[in-house]
Order: C-alpha cells, then sequence, then structure tokens
C-alpha cells in the first residue's frame, strides 16, 4: 500500500512539474508547440546545411529539429531551452537517438547562448512574431556574417527574408522564410 502511494505521489509531482513548466514558458511568450517533421526538414533545408556545420535550435523543446538534422544532414547540433522540463526531455530525446555526441543541449535564454550563436552556421527557429520581434536586434548583431537563420511560420518584423518556401505544419499550409545577415 505504502509503495502506491509513493507511486502515485511520485507521478503528481511529475505533473505539477510538467504544468508548471508549461506555464512559465507561455508567459515568457514562448509555449510549447511540436512542429510537424517535414515542416521541420522543410525549413532546415532553406539553409542547405552541410555535414559538419553547427545548427542551434533557440526553443528546441523536444529536440526533435536537432536529431532529424543531424541524422539527415550531419550537422552538429546546439539546443537552447528555457523550459526545466523540455529541457530534459530533449536530453533524454538526444540520449536515446543516438547523437548526444553530435547534439549539445543548454538550459536557459538567449543570452546564455551568445557564444553558440556567434559560432552558429545555421539558426533554426519556431518562435512566435512577438518573440522574434524581440530577438531580432540582438540575434543579427551577434551571428557570423555568413549565418543563415530559418525559422517556421514566424516572421522578424524588420529584417526581409532572403527567400521563403512553403510547408505544411499542424494541418496548416504555411511559410519557411530563409534570412541572412
Amino acid at each position: 500500500m505504502i509503495i502506491l502511494q509513493i507511486i502515485i505521489l511520485v507521478v503528481l509531482v511529475l505533473i505539477i512539474f510538467w504544468q508548471a513548466c508549461l506555464i512559465f514558458v507561455s508567459i515568457q511568450g514562448a509555449p510549447t508547440v511540436y512542429a510537424w517533421d517535414d515542416a521541420i526538414l522543410d525549413t532546415i533545408q532553406l539553409a542547405k546545411p552541410k555535414a559538419g556545420e553547427i545548427l542551434l535550435d533557440l526553443g528546441c523543446g523536444n529536440a526533435k529539429s536537432l536529431i532529424m538534422a543531424s541524422k539527415k544532414f550531419g550537422v552538429k547540433g546546439v539546443g537552447v531551452e528555457i523550459s526545466p522540463y523540455c529541457y530534459l526531455k530533449s536530453k533524454w530525446n538526444v540520449l536515446a537517438s543516438g547523437e548526444s555526441k553530435n547534439i549539445k543541449i543548454i538550459l536557459g535564454d538567449l543570452a546564455k547562448a551568445k557564444k553558440d550563436i556567434k559560432k552558429a552556421d545555421i539558426i533554426y527557429l519556431y518562435l512566435l512574431n512577438q518573440v522574434l520581434e524581440k530577438i531580432e536586434p540582438m540575434l543579427f548583431k551577434t551571428i557570423k556574417n555568413d549565418c543563415r537563420v530559418v525559422s517556421l511560420a514566424f516572421k522578424f518584423k524588420d529584417k526581409k527574408p532572403e527567400q521563403i518556401s512553403s510547408t505544411k505544419n499542424l494541418g496548416i499550409k504555411t511559410s519557411n522564410f530563409l534570412y541572412k545577415k
């Protein structure tokens, strides 16, 4: 009986932790929404990744984009995640995928990832317009000259995309945007 009570308590604590993390990131303006695999690949392909390049995902969620890019294109991945739950989930997913030698996950925000932003060849974004607007000035000042920035579904306010393509995500036709410095 005591074991059952402990199991129920652990499950409840995990559910509360998960929900608290979802509320926290939603308040930050970055709700957790997972994109379709094809939409992620369509967006990353817009950057024409090459093996060995560094792909940075700001708000990496479950690290699916990093795992797919590492396996399909041979890139090295860096994920930045503000949600403690999604951070732990992405660390687990990277480990389970066998890609831990190619992918690093950071718990934190944009400021914590500044040195990784400077090294990135490609930056993948699936962030709301208001978040992109907030990070736009710092991001384009920080990236190196040949860095390609790709965004799924959402676009920057002031920066004009170099290229736009179409994809389908979450059952809706949407766009991918490619930006350069």
